[in-house]
């Protein structure tokens, strides 16, 4: 314990620093904020600077969490990663409600908590996914793993949800939604890239093979749709659905599927050509 509070001196100092700012500072001005623009900006701005500090701090305990040796730690490392992958999404959730509320030029109670929450978990869930896949345990890694791609994908479908009930600025919202998918697509990468890694280990290789080729095939597919799409400048499901599924799948397997389809095309053409003649 003192060997790990002696490395992680800093974190510790800024959590401190944070509770100082919040409580000393920001506390001080949020009584008269209402009869102030200016103190209404000032307590956000500090707000936004205690987040940026705490996430800061919390990406390093995440990380240190995460790889934890033995069963116990693998269980708590566990329990830590969806916990802070839910609170991330949650943290990307309220910046709807912050992105609302700065529609008056005011940075009100939901917008200063947005500046707190988001970029203090959001760091945090990313490092959680990272920190899962690239310490793997076995069977219990590949559950939580796959608990975490749920909750990315269950997330990521509420955001967007809300997200396209905004009646004003609609298409400022759905490229909003786009950039929510695309996260949660770049989520899914490392999971994606942990389930390949064990899939290998316990299926065949001639299957795994045409299990890559197939799913870069549907990366493809969902790539020409998104082209459809986006061709109004308005992204649309078939480009959410690229953005969140599409990414991940050509990220891992696009080359794959690319050289079989080329390779495959050109002898179907030779053929034809040869039958031609």
């Amino acid at each position: 314990m003192i060997d790990w509070i002696s490395t992680n001196y800093l974190q510790i100092t800024g959590v401190l620093a944070v509770i100082i700012l919040l409580t000393v500072g920001r506390a001080k001005i949020l009584p008269g904020v209402r009869s102030s623009p200016l103190l209404l900006w000032l307590a956000f701005a500090v707000t936004a600077v205690c987040g940026l500090i705490l996430g800061w701090a919390l990406v390093d305990v995440m990380a240190w969490v995460t790889s934890r040796p033995s069963l116990f730690g693998a269980v708590i490392g566990s329990i830590g990663a969806i916990a802070a992958l839910i609170l991330g999404w949650h943290a990307v959730y309220l910046l709807i409600g912050m992105i609302r509320d700065l529609a008056d030029k005011t940075p009100d109670g939901m917008a200063r908590r947005a500046a707190l929450l988001v970029p203090t978990f959001l760091p945090a869930g990313w490092t959680a996914t990272w920190g899962i896949v690239s310490n793997p345990r076995g069977l219990g890694t590949g559950i939580t793993a796959a608990i975490m791609a749920v909750i990315t994908i269950v997330y990521a479908h509420l955001i967007v949800r809300e997200a396209l009930k905004a009646k004003t600025a609609p298409k400022a919202w759905r490229w909003f939604a786009a950039l929510v998918c695309l996260l949660a697509g770049l989520v899914m990468i490392p999971l994606l890239v942990f389930a390949d890694a064990q899939a290998a280990e316990h299926l065949a290789g001639k299957l795994m093979t045409s299990i890559r080729i197939l799913a870069g095939v549907a990366g493809i597919a969902l790539l020409v749709g998104a082209v459809k799409d986006i061709v109004d400048r308005i992204p649309d499901a078939l480009v959410r659905a690229f953005l969140a599924f599409g990414v991940p799948l050509l990220f891992l397997f696009g080359a794959a599927a690319a050289a079989w389809l080329s390779g495959n095309a050109e002898s179907g053409f030779e053929l034809l050509t040869g039958s031609a003649r």
